[in-house]
């Protein structure tokens, strides 16, 4: 029978956890959140870049280049036999707060359901089916929201 040699034993286990710990800490540094600072692409290019194709409908077909908002479409809703006339039309989004941009686009946040009078027959009809979901990251909300907040500062 093979005598165990303890002292090999811890150290086989020592070199076996350290590199467990290297692993561990290499892969963490990958895939840790990404500063700009040491990126090749900068936070206000890469908010544009999400602005203009994120996962999906790009921002700027609903609220424009400019991201000051237009006119979507208009068109006649008739309830009860009596006509309303509908615009849906998206809103200026350089100048809102982050709050309320994450309001818009976060879907873990629970939003609030205005109630509405009888003759606000479009705003009701409108409400809540407009903004698609994109399920974007934190970081790249942040990013986004940083590019529509200082666009004056870098174009």
């Amino acid at each position: 029978m093979r005598k165990l040699n303890i002292k090999k034993l811890i150290g086989k286990l020592t070199l076996m956890i350290g590199y467990f710990i290297s692993t561990i800490l290499l892969f963490g540094s990958l895939f840790a959140q990404n500063t700009f600072e040491d990126s090749f692409i900068t936070q206000y290019e890469y908010g544009k870049m999400l602005y203009q194709n994120p996962r999906g409908i790009s921002c700027s077909e609903c609220h424009g280049s400019d991201a000051k908002g237009k006119t979507i479409v208009s068109f006649t809703h008739i309830k009860n036999k009596k006509k309303f006339n509908c615009i849906l039309r998206t809103k200026d989004i350089t100048n809102i707060t982050y709050e309320k941009f994450l309001q818009n686009l976060d879907p873990k946040l629970e939003k609030p359901t205005p109630t509405f009078t009888k003759e606000q027959v479009c705003e009701k009809l409108l409400f809540g089916n407009t903004m698609p979901t994109y399920f974007l990251t934190p970081e790249e909300l942040k990013s986004i929201f940083f590019y529509l907040t200082n666009k004056d500062k870098y174009e």
